[in-house]
């Protein structure tokens, strides 16, 4: 079907190259888009139009939600769900389209004095989170995103509309949890919230020569810490006036502000403690501004979930920050309620990491090769120590990516799922199932 022949109940949505909407609905976070041909529909009904049209023409469809979108789009159809954002309260379950971010989300549970484990910005996407896990602010006391998940609306690759959960195709909603975008396009969430607890927050700065003791301090505190306690740690190089380099820890807690100063004594003996802020704070505060986009470097890196963080690991950490490249380190610590949930539960299978390690090294735009296998090499012994990669995380794609997400029996489920509902491999997700 050729795109300038569109039905007439797909036209209004559809965009091609040229047009204010196309480019829209195809600016993607640091990543190439050219899609033939964009779709934008604003009821769950136009997106079951969309890829039925799509399937049709025999394009293959990516999906964006409403936050940034980082896999790169080359081709086919891109399906932009950011018209689908609306966010209902119903009682103690939130009703959510995937085309909201989490400021929506924030916004509309606090009048009902809920949360729930959401993204660091308040521009992060519902969908893409949610389908890749949902690490965020809360992950130790609630786990992730997915394990408040209760239903999913689901297009799938006939166009149809289904309801999936626990009792209507279990295994389809296992594969949903941590499977990301390869099962068909999900429209809405039904989200069971927490009641909100009274949050202090922790922002804590240090001296660069710091960065070993801080991070030894910081994983002393997290390694004992109750499940109310949640906390990253970034070790920024210098690259601008904006963010000066040195170690930055923000945590918050369920309690009082003498109880956080109990909490982070360790960190607060560090030598090179440049500056501290603790106050009371309420959930939607702990949601920070967009990622500057337009920062002309080349990432370098990747992350890993580490079951614990050894004293060579560390040593490897700091040898990093104070390497030749440039580069910004963030630990984020799991466990607790993250941990609870068994391997087996969801597709999400690495519930035995308690540090979430990333690593990227911000390189000219126009690093050579050699410069790059460098950083990677240098990287390669902060990653060994690693159980797997968190994927709504990497950047990097491709076969050996994906491995690296699943254990071998979580990807070879994952493939049968995939098998079962979308045969013909319509849907294009950002780490497919090779």
């Amino acid at each position: 079907m050729p795109l300038t022949d569109l039905p007439d109940h797909v036209s209004p949505f559809a965009f091609v190259p040229g047009t204010p909407e196309y480019d829209g609905g195809a600016h993607l976070f640091r990543a190439p888009a050219t899609p033939e041909v964009v779709l934008r529909p604003r009821t769950t009904e136009e997106v079951a139009a969309a890829v039925r049209v799509c399937v049709s023409a025999g394009l293959r469809i990516q999906v964006r939600s409403g936050g940034h979108g980082s896999a790169p789009c080359p081709d086919g159809a891109l399906i932009d769900l950011s018209g689908l954002d609306g966010v209902t309260v119903t009682g103690s379950t939130a009703e959510i389209g995937v085309g909201a971010v989490w400021a929506d989300v924030a916004a509309a549970l606090a009048p009902h004095g809920l949360v729930v484990t959401s993204g660091d910005t308040g521009s992060v996407g519902v969908g893409g989170l949610v389908l890749g896990g949902g690490i965020g602010w809360l992950v130790r006391t609630h786990g992730l995103t997915i394990d408040s998940l209760r239903g999913i609306e689901l297009v799938t690759a006939a166009g149809q509309i289904r309801m999936v959960d626990a009792q209507e195709d279990p295994e389809l909603f296992w594969a949903l949890r941590g499977g990301g975008g390869n099962f068909g396009v999900v429209t809405r969430l039904w989200i069971e919230a927490a009641p909100a607890p009274d949050l202090v927050r922790v922002e804590l700065g240090y001296e660069p020569s710091a960065t070993r003791s801080l991070m030894e301090a910081w994983w002393q505190v997290m390694a004992q810490a109750p499940d109310t306690v949640n906390s990253t740690l970034a070790v920024m190089p210098d690259i601008s006036p904006q963010f000066p380099a040195g170690g930055l820890v923000d945590l918050v807690l369920e309690g009082t502000v003498g109880e956080a100063r109990e909490v982070v004594a360790p960190l607060l003996a560090v030598d090179g403690l440049r500056s501290e802020r603790i106050e009371p704070c309420r959930y939607a505060d702990l949601l920070g501004p967009t990622p500057p986009e337009d920062i002309p470097v080349t990432f370098v890196g990747g992350n890993r979930l580490l079951p614990e963080l050894t004293s060579e690991a560390l040593d490897r950490l700091a040898a990093l920050a104070a390497g030749d490249a440039p580069t910004m380190l963030m630990l984020r610590g799991l466990g607790g309620a993250f941990g609870r949930v068994g391997g087996e539960e969801t597709a999400f299978a690495h519930r035995d990491a308690r540090v979430l390690a990333v690593a990227n090294a911000l390189l000219p735009a126009d690093a050579p090769e050699e410069v790059i296998a460098a950083a990677r090499e240098a990287q390669a012994g902060v990653f060994g120590h690693g159980t797997g990669i968190y994927g709504n995380f990497s950047l990097d794609r491709g076969p050996e990516v994906t491995a690296a997400m699943y254990p071998p029996a979580t990807l070879e489920r994952l493939r049968t799922v995939k098998a079962r509902v979308d045969p013909d491999g319509i849907f294009a997700a950002a780490h497919a199932l090779y």
